[in-house]
């Protein structure tokens, strides 16, 4: 039986666990299950990297005049600021500077004393609209059953009228260009059109977007007319985080999901200037120092979080269908077990058997 890595469950402790957890008594049972019983210590790994990531962009910004810079750091070199590494680095930090003596006051480019002309109406305030529009009814179809909408009274008006209320659906009435009786659509009166009921038939409405005003307030200055200019710099401070993949020897995925929210974990947050926790397993140990070897462009600080949980494999020579596996709980070791590969293997031989001979009594029977 190999030897326990430090803080691991001795193979005493191990052995006792699951003699307890097969009911076993007595120093003689524990002899014979230690005879036949091979351990290997396979200890769990949750371990997390968070650095702290900066970036900076540089350039000169624009706001609505006048625009309050009391509250942020005013320097003589954009490039040469540096601030504190943050206490936590897994909370996302954005600091704005400015450049010493490049604040000043400008009027907009893109407006006269705060107004834009409206680029929908062209400054008009006014769209064009059709003045007249098909009749919803007729279509311009069936307008006149007689004329067809084309007249030839001399008494007929020069354009359509407006929609008429129809009083009876289904029903024709007088054309008003041909002076046919019964004849025409109830609705256009056998012109085929009406004028349109957004504009009356001017042709003309009210630009939606300024209100008919032609004008409306520029969306760089806020309709100041004049903008606060200044060379500054943005420094953003994020968070990047890197899962450590534990290293062989690793237990079934079956177990290390059992055990998430099992057993007495042991949960270390370390510092760049902390050391790992030294009841780490030492192929754990390695596996992190090497994720932690060098700096990431940009990188501050960054902060080790790691959750280790002590497993032991037992496997016993007289059971051949389980394999035990040995965790710290709250009190005392507890025991999970999955089922052997032998087991399964064994399990889906059968299964395998038991369906070609299904098949084949299937064909057989056809």
């Amino acid at each position: 039986m190999a030897d326990a890595l430090p803080g691991e469950l001795t193979d005493d402790e191990v052995l006792a666990a699951v003699a307890e957890h097969r009911g076993l008594e007595g120093d003689e049972e524990l002899r014979r299950l230690a005879s036949g019983a091979r351990i290997e210590h396979q200890p769990l790994l949750d371990c997390t990297i968070t650095r702290c990531v900066e970036s900076r962009t540089t350039g000169e910004e624009t706001r609505p005049a006048p625009f309050d810079l009391s509250g942020r750091p005013v320097v003589d070199d954009l490039d040469a600021y540096r601030q504190d590494p943050p206490k936590d680095p897994r909370r996302r930090e954005t600091v704005r500077i400015v450049l010493d003596g490049s604040v000043r006051e400008v009027p907009c480019h893109d407006c006269s004393n705060g107004k834009q002309q409206c680029p929908n109406c062209k400054g008009t305030g006014r769209l064009h609209c059709e003045p007249q529009v098909p009749c919803t009814d007729c279509k311009s179809v069936t307008s006149c059953t007689k004329c067809r909408g084309r007249g030839g009274s001399r008494k007929a008006p020069v354009a359509p009228a407006a929609p008429q209320k129809v009083k009876q659906p289904g029903v024709r009435v007088d054309c008003a260009l041909c002076d046919a009786s019964g004849t025409a659509c109830p609705r256009c009166l056998g012109w085929g059109k009406t004028l349109c009921t957004d504009c009356g038939g001017d042709g003309k409405v009210p630009c939606r977007h300024c209100q008919g005003r032609g004008r409306w307030r520029c969306d760089t200055c806020a309709g100041k007319g004049r903008l606060t200019v200044w060379r500054g710099a943005t420094i953003t401070r994020a968070p990047e985080n890197e899962e450590v993949t534990p290293p062989p020897p690793r237990a079934p995925w079956i177990v290390r999901s059992r055990l998430r929210s099992r057993g007495t974990w042991r949960e270390t947050v370390v510092g760049p200037k902390d050391r790992l926790p030294a009841d780490l397993a030492a192929h754990h140990r390695s596996a992190i120092e090497r994720s932690l070897v060098g700096k990431r462009k940009g990188e501050v600080t960054r902060q080790v979080s790691i959750r280790h949980l002590p497993l032991a494999r037992v496997v016993l020579s007289d059971v051949q269908d389980r394999v035990y596996y040995v965790y710290p709980g709250v009190s005392r070791p507890r025991v999970t077990w999955i089922p052997s590969r032998r087991w399964v293997s064994r399990v889906a031989a059968g299964a395998a058997a038991a369906l070609t001979t299904a098949v084949l009594l299937f064909v057989a029977l056809r």
